[in-house]
């Protein structure tokens, strides 16, 4: 159980600390006092408890205070406004809404019976020694839902992924054993809370890995360099445009002096591909190879590249513990040879259940075999590299590119323009076409001036012909969601 990897880390390092300046058993007594008070108020277990917050301390209790009552805590992307936070909140229909001095008035602009509250009050409440710090009365079991995660809704209205108790254990337990977490470990937490990477694998798994979290409101990348050269920290997880900004501002703290800054133990990448470029230059900055990982709302985290190496650049390496993978055909579940390209397939305890009021749709997302086993569809592409053994993601099933016949993986192209001098960041994208059906356009950001016409005469001496873009826009800053995701569909709507 989750909650038995929590009282674990209780048990052991009750005194060390565990979220900023507190302790693991004021952590622990403070999320009992949160539950306390949401029982008083009428929560029970099932509810839905939204948490619609900056990263802060009330954001973290509430979501413990969820878990150990039974109810089911929902993060709410901070960034979202009238039309996507009326969605989840009329979706999820939560009992309570937390949220902050910034976020209120938007909650309050739609329509909703949920209880607000902020969450500098749910601070208050976890330090009030008044309050009992006693457990509630419902203990939840391992199939009982946890949290209910909104994915992104680049395709359409976003859909509310059902984690369990028991997926979350999995995920957690998978993460502490491939990246060796130690309950000594600072891990300094600049993700947003309400995304699975910064609530599960960074939250969720430093607490029941006994370690400590720094927790910022926002990432700030001389902030995070001052605080790694400090040495404060041995953990730093990040998207990859956190890692481009890093590069970019290390000559403004005292690692740009020509001292390198001090070693830590793991930096991690996901939620977007890495370029390799990124992934060279990183480590001949900063003397640390970056790990990257590959996760999804609907399952955590399935592959990593190894911890004791060798971290492939442009692979998501292996699979987690206790996560099978499979390469098969979009439309298929038989697994393809070695090196060919389909959807990546994924199995295990920590793949969630289905999507809220979904039925559906949560059964159109797996492949059964005849034993019994559920594979959940990811919509990525991949294919297993043999040689260095390790797997690769090359682009959406959605975001493929088919031209004249020929099928053009966008993340192929991209890698292409990210190699060449000046090219900051990339994306590709299909054109529709009535000869050809799509061309592949691409959109750059730029250091300084770039001569596009150059860009394509490099670019044919590495590609195929069909692959080569058929025009390159240049952009000041490609968009982005708040996870530093491109949003494709809003450079598809550009053409």
């Amino acid at each position: 159980m989750l909650l038995d990897l929590f009282d674990g880390a209780l048990a052991d390092r009750a005194g060390a600390l565990a979220l900023d300046d507190l302790t693991h058993r004021q952590v622990h007594d403070g999320a009992l006092r949160v539950a306390r008070k949401f029982e008083e108020r009428g929560i029970r277990a099932g509810d839905r408890v939204a948490i619609y917050s900056e990263n802060r301390q009330g954001f973290v209790f509430a979501y413990l205070a969820a878990l150990r009552m039974g109810a089911i805590a929902v993060p709410v992307n901070v960034l979202y406004r009238s039309s996507d936070l009326s969605h989840v909140l009329s979706d999820a229909q939560p009992s309570i809404v937390v949220c902050s001095s910034a976020s209120a008035p938007f909650v309050q602009e739609v329509s909703t019976q949920a209880w607000l509250v902020s969450a500098a009050e749910i601070e208050t409440w976890a330090r009030d020694a008044s309050i009992p710090a006693s457990e509630p009365r419902v203990r939840p079991a391992g199939e009982d839902p946890a949290v209910i995660v909104y994915t992104s809704g680049t395709t359409g209205a976003s859909k509310g992924a059902i984690l369990s108790h028991g997926n979350l254990e999995a995920i957690v337990a998978a993460l502490v054993v491939a990246w060796r977490w130690q309950a000594s470990d600072i891990l300094l937490v600049t993700l947003p809370l309400f995304h699975v990477h910064g609530l599960i694998a960074a939250t969720t798994a430093s607490l029941a890995a006994g370690g400590r979290m720094l927790l910022r409101e926002r990432f700030d990348a001389r902030d995070v360099l001052d605080t790694i050269a400090a040495g404060t920290v041995t953990m730093f997880f990040g998207v990859p445009t956190m890692y481009v900004r890093l590069l970019e501002n290390a000559g403004d703290t005292p690692a740009g002096t020509g001292r390198a800054l001090p070693p830590i133990r793991l930096y991690v990448s996901g939620s977007a591909a890495l370029s390799a470029e990124t992934h060279r230059a990183f480590e001949e900055r900063f003397g640390a190879q970056i790990l990257e990982r590959y996760g999804a709302t609907e399952f955590g985290f399935a592959l990593s590249n190894r911890y004791a190496g060798p971290r492939v650049a442009g692979s998501v390496g292996i699979p987690m513990p206790g996560v099978r993978v499979r390469v098969a055909a979009p439309d298929g579940v038989e697994p393809l040879r070695d090196g060919e390209i389909g959807e990546l397939l994924v199995a295990g305890a920590n793949v969630f259940e289905g999507y809220w009021k979904l039925p559906q749709e949560s059964a159109a997302s797996f492949a059964v075999e005849p034993d019994g086993t559920r594979w959940y569809r990811s919509g990525d592409l991949a294919q297993y590299d043999a040689g260095e053994g390790v797997y690769r993601i090359v682009g959406r099933i959605k975001e493929l590119i088919i031209t004249g016949g020929f099928n053009v993986y966008p993340r192929e192209v991209e890698d292409a323009l990210e190699r060449l001098e000046g090219v900051r960041a990339c994306a590709v994208v299909g054109k529709p076409d009535p000869a050809r059906g799509e061309l592949p356009v691409a959109f750059v950001e730029v250091d300084g001036f770039v001569d596009t016409e150059a860009l394509l005469i490099l670019l044919r001496s590495q590609l195929a012909s069909f692959k080569i873009p058929k025009e390159i826009r240049v952009l000041e800053t490609l968009p982005r969601n708040a996870m530093g995701k491109l949003d494709k569909p809003a450079l598809r709507r550009l053409l």
